[in-house]
């Protein structure tokens, strides 16, 4: 099992290394709606449903809308430009707050699961609901971090994502080794009995080994220390808190993974689980500290 999920990981870096460096902007966002409608396939399935039928039409439906705040939205580059000065009603903008809802949402599930675990594991159309905002949210940040680059920078929005990406992959590694070697207290035992609070502070630490590393190759400004550490300890938590919304999901529909699309990870929600969370959080923290 480990040996094949090396070798897909291997073979999706190239694919990732072309998304992000030498794509055109236009270009990434509807690569993005490709990968929008199959997180969408696979979303239908944690709302339990069986049909391939209606998995296809809810996907479509979900891709349609991207396609629609697109068409609606202003030019892709300016995006994120006026989110947190003007406060001015665009698609992308109610888009990316009712994604940052969507998770107070998510949660509060999380919180209920186990007192009222029949009813949110009985809801198919809140979760298809759900689904469908937190994709969007996920798409319209992506972008907006991507349009981040300039003239001078022409490729700082590809650092900046692959810099939120390798914060994501530290905490998940982190968690991982940490927990194996000196996991004892469950962290969410209901939901995912593996994850262990040593493994989530071991997270936070090789998280915030590589924030350091990440914000000095970028020249990212830092205008406070305690700051940046609070940040970063907050994408580490957003990105368990996604972490665990998708197991909660599967364990409450009875699967082990979103698809079988990834030999050895299972489908693209389960590798993209934390990065659903973390991607609009990262933008509302880069634009805070100035880094976008």
């Amino acid at each position: 099992m480990l040996k094949q999920r090396v070798i897909t990981a291997l073979l999706l870096l190239p694919l990732v290394a072309v998304l992000l460096f030498v794509l055109q902007l236009p270009e990434f966002a509807a690569a993005l709606v490709i990968v929008a409608y199959v997180m969408a396939w696979e979303w239908a399935r944690l709302a339990n449903i069986q049909d391939n039928l209606y998995r296809s039409f809810y996907a479509m439906v979900t891709s349609l809308i991207a396609l629609g705040v697109w068409y609606l939205a202003p030019a892709l580059e300016f995006w994120p430009s006026t989110w947190f000065i003007e406060w001015h009603l665009t698609s992308t903008l109610v888009v990316y707050w009712s994604a940052i809802a969507a998770w107070a949402v998510a949660i509060l599930m999380m919180l209920l699961s186990k007192r009222h675990r029949s009813f949110w594991a009985q809801q198919r159309w809140p979760r298809l609901l759900l689904g469908t905002v937190i994709i969007l949210g996920f798409w319209v940040s992506a972008i907006a971090i991507r349009g981040a680059s300039t003239l001078i920078e022409p490729h700082k929005g590809a650092f900046l994502l692959l810099f939120m990406l390798l914060l994501i992959w530290g905490a998940d590694v982190g968690g991982y080794l940490f927990g194996k070697l000196w996991g004892k207290r469950k962290l969410a035992p209901s939901i995912s009995p593996g994850k262990t609070w040593e493994g989530f502070f071991g997270g936070v630490v090789l998280s915030g080994c590589v924030a350091v590393l990440g914000i000095h190759f970028l020249a990212l400004p830092v205008p406070n220390y305690g700051l940046v550490a609070l940040v970063v300890l907050l994408i580490a938590v957003v990105s368990v808190l996604g972490d665990l919304f998708e197991s909660l999901l599967k364990r409450q529909v009875q699967i082990k993974d979103s698809s079988n699309l990834l030999p050895g990870h299972g489908g693209i929600l389960d590798r993209l689980d934390s990065t659903l969370a973390v991607a609009p959080f990262f933008v509302l923290f880069a634009t805070w500290l100035g880094w976008m």
